[in-house]
């Protein structure tokens, strides 16, 4: 899901990319640019797709279950669609 905001494929978000993909309208700047500082612990003004799974797996509760179902359901159509070109 991250991967989306991660615009020039680096693997991680700068904190532009973290703006436009989590700006909502509901966190304004100055507590989007908190959360993202608070996720770049070490202060190098990018964020990794890993580092931001992390952070926010500890949120999940019960979608957890509901995401990992769904990670391997994405698995399962990627294999059939790769047997199926053969």
């Amino acid at each position: 899901i991250f991967r989306r905001a991660d615009k020039n494929d680096d693997g991680k978000l700068s904190f532009e990319e973290f703006k436009n993909y989590f700006a909502d309208g509901i966190l304004s700047l100055e507590e989007l640019w908190e959360l993202f500082s608070g996720i770049d612990r070490h202060h190098s003004d990018n964020v990794d797709t890993e580092k931001l799974c992390d952070y926010f797996s500890a949120y999940l509760g019960e979608y957890r279950n509901v995401l990992s179902a769904l990670e391997a359901l994405n698995s399962a159509v990627l294999a059939a669609m790769d047997k199926t070109k053969l």
